[in-house]
């Protein structure tokens, strides 16, 4: 913890003392101390986490998006129904090969703008992180479009079948940007900024600049940073903005 406080202070971009700045940090040792709480949580969690292989593709591109299960307890059964924008991508083909499932209740199932898969494994099943499939997709019109979770049932491999609550989070969807030889070079500029989404100011880079941002919003209620669409401004937003800063 205290490698974070010193790395923020190391990089901070303010070179003048204000009362901003004495309050700043403390205040980060405060939200990084109650980061590290809410990861042991997360860690008490299921969800779904999707992974592109590109965010900006071309009309006519093929590009790759990786559906993962991330189980807090054995899990082995799962049914997960994915949503995308049947204009702006074709899904070509759904790969199981390098699956964490041994056993499909039945074929990946593509039924206009939705993806199905069900499954499970033998045993007890799977705990933490597992590919379940890689959906090979065709980038089509132009625009804005995305991929998400809509709904997902896991099974505990407990012998009784009981339901694993699962948490919807940011990386349960996942944005990308269609163009062509005539879509405006800014306008593509423009959209891949767009999918930094807790890149608050806007400069193409998650940085000091929007953390604190974060935590004035925080303080004054005026504006809500909602980075996982939850409905609400909570640790878990200030987790995703700090990981994306320390991924620069």
């Amino acid at each position: 913890m205290q490698t974070v406080i010193s790395f923020l202070k190391k990089y901070s971009p303010f070179k003048k003392r204000s009362a901003t700045i004495r309050y700043m940090f403390p205040a980060l040792a405060t939200f990084a101390a109650l980061l590290g709480a809410s990861v042991i949580s997360t860690a008490q969690e299921s969800f779904v986490r999707l992974e592109s292989s590109a965010t900006t593709v071309e009309s006519g591109q093929r590009f790759t998006l990786e559906v993962y299960a991330n189980a807090h307890v054995p899990v082995n059964a799962i049914d997960i129904t994915l949503n995308f924008d049947e204009g702006a991508v074709q899904v070509v083909e759904v790969d199981r090969g390098q699956s964490v499932l041994t056993i499909w209740t039945e074929d990946p199932i593509v039924d206009k703008n939705r993806v199905i898969l069900r499954g499970g494994t033998f045993r007890r099943g799977f705990l933490g992180e597992h590919l379940i499939a890689s959906i090979d997709l065709k980038a089509l019109n132009t625009g804005q479009g995305s991929f998400d979770v809509e709904n997902v049932l896991f099974l505990a491999g407990d012998g009784a079948g009981t339901n694993v609550a699962v948490t919807q989070t940011s990386e349960s969807t996942v944005n990308f940007f269609v163009y062509d030889e005539n879509t405006d070079p800014g306008e593509i500029g423009l959209n891949v900024r767009v999918q930094i989404v807790t890149d608050l100011n806007g400069d193409g880079k998650v940085d000091l600049s929007d953390i604190s941002a974060f935590m004035a919003a925080w303080s004054t209620k005026n504006a809500v940073y909602d980075f996982n669409n939850d409905g609400k401004m909570t640790f878990r937003d200030f987790s995703i903005i700090l990981a994306d800063f320390f991924r620069k």
